[in-house]
C-alpha cells in the first residue's frame, strides 16, 4: 500500500512585490490538474463528484487505512463557497517543480526545501516577489495527477483539512484569496517512492489586475478536460465593448490560456484560422473570472475581423439639428384712421360790373361747393339796384380767388 505523509501547507504574509507573467504555460498533465483546482473552487459540488466517484482500487485502501468518510468528504467539499479560479505562474511552477525534485532525489516529502529553504523563500527566489499571501501542498506516494487531486481534496490522514483548506480556502473573501498558482511534477520512475512527485504552490500579489482564464478542448463526453484534449493555437480575444480595445492571445499546446484584463464589459472571442468558434460578454471586475472553450461543439462561425468590427463602439455622433420652423407672425399693420377730408372751401367767384361809371356797381360773391347747387348769394342785397346796374353790362368775367 502506498504510503500516505502529508504535512500541512503553509501560509506567510509579506509586502508589496512584482508580478512576473507566465509565459510558457503548462504541460497537458499540469493544466489537468489546473482544471480540477478550478472546479474545485468555482464550482465545489462538481469537483466533489469528481474526486469521490470512480475510486482506483488503491484509493479506496487507503481511505479505509485512515477510516475516511467518504460521504462526509463529499459534502464538505461540495459546501464550500465558490471562490474566484486560479491563473497559472510559471514562477510558481518554476518554485514548485524545484520542490518536487528535491523530495525525488532525497526520497522525501517535506516542505522543507534545499538548504533548509521555506515555500516563501523559494516562491520569491523563483522570480514571484514578496507575496502577501503563499502556500504549498506536497504528496510524494501519487500515481497520477486525478489521485494526487484526491489526496488533497479528501485530504486523508489529515485531522486538518490543510490540504484542502489552500485550494477552496474556507472563510477567505475573494477579494484576500490566492490568484495565482504553479504545479511540479517529477516522475520517478521508483517503485519504492512517487512514482509521480506533486508540489502546488499558491500565492497572491496586492493590487493584481483580473484575469480571464480557462482552456480550449475537445469534449470526449466528461464535459471536462482531459490530457491530450487541449488544443493549442486557439486565439483569445477580448474586445472592451465601451472602448473598442482589443487585447488578446492564443492556448498553449496544453489548451490553456490566460488574458490580462482591467476592468469593464468585454466580449471574449475564440477563433480559429480566422473564424469565430465562441463568443462571450462577460464581465470582468477585480477577481479573475473562468471562460472554457468547447472546440467540438457548434461553432459560432463567420470570421473574427467581422466579428470584432461589429463591436466597435460607432464614433459619437452630434445628435442632428433639427429646425423648428418658427411660427412668423405677419406684422400687423394698423390703417391709421383716413381722416375726413377737409372740407374744400367754396371757390368764391366774384361778379363784378364792369360798368364803373355807375356808381351802383355792386360785387357778388357766392359760394361754390364741390357739388355746387344754384348759386346762392352771400348777403341780402337790393336787387332793384341790382338790376339796374346788370341792364348795362357789356361783359362779365368770373374770378376763382
Amino acid at each position: 500500500m502506498a504510503q500516505f505523509k502529508f504535512r500541512r501547507s503553509l501560509r506567510f504574509e509579506s509586502l508589496e512585490s512584482r508580478r512576473l507573467m507566465s509565459t510558457a504555460g503548462p504541460t497537458a498533465e499540469q493544466q489537468y490538474m489546473l482544471q480540477i483546482l478550478n472546479e474545485a473552487r468555482t464550482n465545489p459540488a462538481a469537483a466533489a463528484q469528481q474526486v469521490t466517484s470512480n475510486l482506483s482500487q488503491n484509493v479506496i485502501s487507503t481511505l479505509q487505512y485512515y477510516n475516511v468518510n467518504l460521504q462526509s468528504a463529499e459534502q464538505q467539499i461540495s459546501s464550500a463557497t465558490p471562490q474566484p479560479p486560479l491563473a497559472w505562474n510559471d514562477s510558481l511552477a518554476a518554485s514548485a517543480q524545484g520542490q518536487s525534485q528535491y523530495m525525488a532525489n532525497n526520497q522525501i516529502q517535506s516542505h522543507t526545501g534545499a538548504g533548509g529553504s521555506t515555500p516563501q523563500q523559494r516562491i520569491v527566489a523563483s522570480g514571484y516577489g514578496n507575496a502577501a499571501s503563499t502556500g504549498e501542498n506536497a504528496y510524494a506516494w501519487s500515481t497520477s495527477a486525478k489521485e494526487a487531486m484526491q489526496a488533497f481534496l479528501i485530504d486523508w490522514g489529515v485531522p486538518s483539512h490543510g490540504h484542502r483548506s489552500n485550494i477552496q480556502q474556507p472563510g477567505v473573501s475573494a477579494q484576500n484569496a490566492y490568484r495565482d498558482v504553479g504545479i511540479g511534477i517529477v516522475q520517478t520512475g521508483n517503485t519504492n517512492f512517487g512514482p509521480e512527485v506533486v508540489t502546488q504552490d499558491f500565492a497572491s500579489l496586492p493590487n493584481e489586475q483580473a484575469q480571464v482564464v480557462g482552456v480550449a478542448y475537445n469534449d470526449d463526453g466528461s464535459h471536462f478536460y482531459s490530457i491530450g484534449s487541449g488544443v493549442g493555437g486557439v486565439q483569445i480575444s477580448a474586445v472592451n465593448v465601451q472602448t473598442g480595445q482589443v487585447s488578446s492571445t492564443q492556448t498553449w499546446a496544453s489548451g490553456g490560456y490566460e488574458l490580462s484584463l482591467a476592468p469593464g464589459t468585454y466580449q471574449v472571442i475564440a477563433s480559429q484560422n480566422g473564424q469565430v468558434v465562441s463568443s462571450n460578454r462577460l464581465n470582468v471586475g477585480t477577481v479573475n473570472i473562468e471562460n472554457d472553450v468547447v472546440m467540438n461543439n457548434p461553432w459560432v462561425g463567420g470570421s473574427l475581423s467581422a466579428a470584432i468590427a461589429a463591436l466597435h463602439p460607432a464614433p459619437a455622433t452630434p445628435a442632428p439639428v433639427v429646425a423648428i420652423p418658427m411660427a412668423i407672425q405677419a406684422p400687423v399693420v394698423v390703417a391709421a384712421p383716413t381722416p375726413a377730408p377737409a372740407p374744400t372751401p367754396a371757390p368764391v367767384i366774384n361778379w363784378q360790373i364792369p360798368d364803373t361809371s355807375n356808381a351802383n356797381a355792386l360785387t357778388w360773391q357766392i359760394s361754390a361747393p364741390t357739388n355746387p347747387s344754384p348759386a346762392t348769394p352771400s348777403s341780402t342785397t337790393d336787387f332793384a339796384s341790382v338790376d339796374s346796374a346788370l341792364s348795362s353790362w357789356s361783359t362779365w368775367n368770373a374770378q376763382v380767388d
